[in-house]
């Protein structure tokens, strides 16, 4: 084999076969992150980052010698309709990044399709996540706390607005580069609504199938009975909650135990310890209110005395309201 034919033979990106690579590289987002621009990605694998339900993800050596994180999910080749839906999957994640463009939503590269094998190219956030944080330095105290509280709302009010519903917000899914600033991650269980509703009115355009992991899920998403952005709300607080404690709500109990704890309805949710303000334990408890119609709204959260510099905040979530549509509550149809 020729050193050609073995670099191409190691690169995914590169490499060929029967099967033809499909690439796609979002020349915009390259010069924004400071790479440069190519017909390809060329890179080379190396530590894997984090493994979940939707593939693995590992840091990457680009050709330019920048850092890139590369999210890579193998299709089965043994099971074409597997492998078709799985496809399908993965390029409705891909188009929903595409369009997503904020400071503290992990920034989308390009992808390409190799022997089975999508890749798809993100923004290398070295800092970790939330949950790694912890790991390493315990809870956070309350200024950070509501720093970080202050980003996530951010990129779940731009994603809102942009009628598109995370729906497995926790530690693991919120990053932090070393200059504070948060990016929200892993959007393969995100799904983008035509009309991003939450009153019972409105329930047809609500979904009803189970996404999430457990102790983050909101009550009418174990119920099924209907839900859509004010489930990401219920997340916000586990996260928050989470942040504060160094676990989410209800951790002492089996996942399962916890789903029926919440599912019921019947019981509390955990507080934050009486070490924390009185606004911070507030900001939880109404995030964790059981019924989504009482709920807060992103805008409303972003209103609340626990997050800093709110009026500046408010004034900037109005403003993109404005630009989004002319709906009262900010929703675009």
């Amino acid at each position: 084999m020729s050193k050609e034919e073995s670099e191409r033979e190691d690169n995914p990106v590169l490499g060929r076969n029967a099967y033809p690579e499909v690439t796609s590289v979002d020349n915009a987002a390259l010069l924004s992150f400071g790479l440069v621009v190519n017909d390809t990605i060329s890179w080379t694998k190396g530590e894997v980052l984090g493994r979940g339900a939707y593939g693995t993800v590992y840091c990457g050596l680009t050709g330019q010698g920048q850092l890139i994180a590369v999210k890579q999910v193998s299709l089965d080749a043994s099971d074409p309709e597997s492998a078709k839906r799985e496809y399908g999957r993965l390029q409705g994640e891909v188009e929903l990044l595409k369009t997503l463009r904020h400071t503290n939503i992990v920034g989308f590269l390009g992808t390409s399709l190799y022997q089975h094998v999508v890749s798809i190219f993100m923004e290398y956030i070295p800092g970790g996540s939330i949950a790694s944080i912890l790991h390493r330095f315990g809870p956070l105290p309350e200024r950070v706390l509501a720093l970080y509280t202050h980003q996530i709302l951010d990129g779940v009010a731009y994603l809102h607005l942009n009628r598109v519903i995370h729906r497995d917000l926790k530690g693991n899914n919120v990053m932090l580069m070393p200059t504070g600033v948060i990016k929200l991650i892993d959007f393969g269980c995100a799904r983008r609504l035509s009309c991003l509703n939450h009153t019972a009115s409105n329930s047809g355009d609500l979904l009803k199938s189970v996404h999430g992991t457990p102790y983050w899920m909101a009550p009418e998403v174990i119920n099924e009975t209907g839900y859509g952005r004010k489930s990401d709300i219920w997340s916000v607080g586990c996260t928050v909650f989470e942040m504060a404690t160094g676990k989410p709500p209800l951790a002492h109990m089996d996942k399962m135990a916890a789903l029926f704890y919440i599912g019921a309805k019947r019981g509390l949710m955990p507080s934050l310890p009486d070490t924390f303000s009185d606004s911070a334990k507030d900001f939880v408890k109404i995030c964790l209110t059981s019924d989504q119609r009482l709920r807060p709204s992103v805008g409303q959260l972003l209103k609340h005395a626990f997050i800093p510099n709110h009026e500046t905040t408010v004034n900037s979530w109005e403003t993109q309201k404005k630009i989004c549509c002319n709906h009262p509550d900010g929703l675009c149809g």
